[in-house]
């Protein structure tokens, strides 16, 4: 059975392993922040740093799920690329993104954001993603 719209109530299964933990939606700035908190199973180096998959994936997370509450759960979207910096090591504990639209067209939107540890920015990304209707 397929859902005419996602549902906003229910996020994916795959957020509880990012320890997503705090959503906000700020609808006149468009943005979105999105909290994390990563245990020691998402690491490498004897539990030292972040694997940089799961920074990309929180960072992903961040902007595709800004764009699902911008258009209120009607489209899925779907990234076509993403272009990540890593410019600190991140450690187990709690991280924030914040991630903002560039700009939207019919189908296809370009987001980006900015992932934290504290006060560390750990690593920022774009992506250009293409709408899905549900």
């Amino acid at each position: 059975m397929t859902s005419s719209k996602i549902d906003l109530r229910q996020p994916p299964k795959f957020l509880s392993i990012l320890g997503a933990d705090d959503v906000y939606f700020d609808e006149k700035k468009e943005t979105i922040t999105m909290g994390f908190n990563i245990g020691e199973e998402l690491t490498h180096s004897d539990g030292a740093f972040v694997q940089g998959g799961f920074i990309t994936a929180m960072l992903d997370t961040s902007m595709a799920h800004l764009l699902i509450f911008k258009t209120n759960g009607a489209y899925n979207p779907l990234t076509l690329n993403i272009n990540v910096n890593f410019l600190a090591p991140g450690t187990p504990g709690k991280f924030t993104s914040l991630a903002t639209i560039k700009k939207t067209g019919k189908s296809i939107s370009y987001t980006s954001a900015e992932l934290h540890q504290g006060e560390t920015l750990v690593a920022t990304a774009s992506a250009t993603n293409k709408f899905l209707k549900l």
